[in-house]
């Protein structure tokens, strides 16, 4: 019988930034006159479907809670991946003062123990400590458990210490720490993507691990024409062009890449081409913060895009923009390196780790927007900037290899227990 990989998600679906978009493919109707439904955007999906296409050693499944499910929902889809959607319910605990709000799925928990009584299977869980993690390493406590940690470590000991309003929030973090402690001694294996907090990891949790990050097909973001890309767009031939592609949240920072390019404004012509989504509110808020550059077709707006017209914006781009101050690879940044499109980014990423080794691109301070500001300009004047060699990108981020690292993972959890 084939090992399963149960990759599990902390977090609900992305209903809320997909609310202007048509449901789904997989969904159903819910009892109450709702709908829930599978978006195969998250990064197990993706690494399942890597995994499964690298080998047939395994079975692979994503589970994720669900406010709006009612009872388990599981889809197959072509390539053998499992999809299922779990009931999940809103909790709250206190917080320092304060009360907060947190996920908790006791039938995720709960399937998991029955499930894992008829099939050999591998757990991995994914994001930092949260509840619903942790809730799984207690109960899962006598099987195989691969930790994925993506982004920015946000472990409870680097919180205790960070200055705050709400100062018993501290003690808070204290006793998580204690907790993380007594539940990483039932995690196998651990995969992070940066450098940042190693020392701190190493204390949570002494055993192996994997610097692993998500990835991108490097045979599809491949280098194109860049002017039969902004012909194809109807992109202006000789402007500058920059891109940002990604969640439009207030961590992503575009808000503040708008206030650069204001200030640029006078100086230099370009256009800079915003891509992703987020809430309808913070959207209207950074068109409204652009609108002087929108009016002067400086900047433009194009929404959620996928495939080949995504594509075809990398390779127009003279550069893409990476602005986040906290950040695991990010997926949009290796996109960028596989078309051969520089990358300016804020020093918060594998990504960053790695142009800093290869001295390459444009690294900038993650709220140093002066320097932001003249790095740009420089650029614009015509400085050169070196490229980051494509080969060495697909050799960190093709997903091929990184679907090999997991599966040498699984492969090595499952002949410990099952063998």
């Amino acid at each position: 019988m084939k090992t399963r990989i149960i990759n599990i998600l902390p977090h609900e679906p992305d209903y809320r930034f997909k609310s202007d978009e048509p449901r789904p493919p997989v969904s159903w109707d819910t009892p109450n006159g709702n709908w829930v439904g599978i978006y195969r955007n998250e990064i197990p999906n993706k690494l399942g479907k890597e995994v499964l296409r690298y080998t047939d050693e395994f079975e692979y499944e994503v589970w994720q809670p669900d406010y709006r499910a009612d009872t388990v929902y599981s889809h197959r889809f072509e390539d053998g991946l499992v999809h299922r959607l779990f009931p999940a319910q809103r909790a709250r605990e206190l917080h320092g003062l304060r009360l907060r709000t947190y996920l908790q799925s006791p039938q995720l928990v709960q399937y998991l123990t029955e499930y894992s009584q008829q099939h050999p299977v591998v757990v991995n869980l994914n994001g930092d400590l949260a509840p619903l993690n942790v809730a799984v390493m207690k109960q899962g406590r006598q099987l195989p458990i691969l930790q994925t940690f993506r982004g920015t470590l946000h472990l409870p000991k680097t919180m205790m210490l960070r200055p705050r309003r709400n100062v018993l929030a501290s003690l808070t973090y204290l006793y998580k720490h204690w907790e993380a402690k007594q539940v990483m001694a039932h995690v196998d294996y651990v995969t992070y993507q940066n450098d940042q907090y190693q020392s701190e990891l190493t204390e949570l949790f002494p055993g192996p691990k994997a610097k692993l990050t998500s990835g991108c097909d490097f045979s599809f973001w491949c280098p194109l024409d860049q002017n039969q890309c902004r012909r194809a767009l109807g992109l202006p031939p000789k402007k500058p062009i920059f891109l940002i592609s990604s969640l439009l949240i207030f961590r992503k920072q575009v808000d503040r890449v708008i206030q650069v390019f204001k200030e640029l404004d006078a100086s230099y012509d370009f256009l800079l081409v915003i891509s992703g989504h987020g809430t309808e509110a913070y959207e209207q808020y950074l068109r409204e913060l652009a609108q002087p550059l929108i009016d002067k077709n400086k900047v433009e707006f194009v929404g959620y895009i996928t495939g080949e017209r995504a594509r075809n914006y990398y390779n127009s781009a003279d550069m893409f923009i990476n602005p986040s101050y906290s950040e695991g690879g990010p997926v949009s940044a290796m996109k960028a390196l596989a078309c051969e499109t520089l990358v300016f980014s804020t020093n918060s990423g594998n990504v960053a780790e790695r142009m800093r080794d290869n001295r390459s691109g444009l690294l900038v301070g993650m709220q140093s927007y002066a320097q932001w500001k003249h790095a740009l300009a420089r650029f614009m004047d015509g400085e050169p900037i070196k490229k980051f060699d494509r080969q060495e990108a697909k050799q960190h981020y093709d997903w091929q290899e990184i679907a090999a690292g997991f599966a040498k993972i699984y492969r090595a959890l499952s002949q410990k227990y099952y063998s």
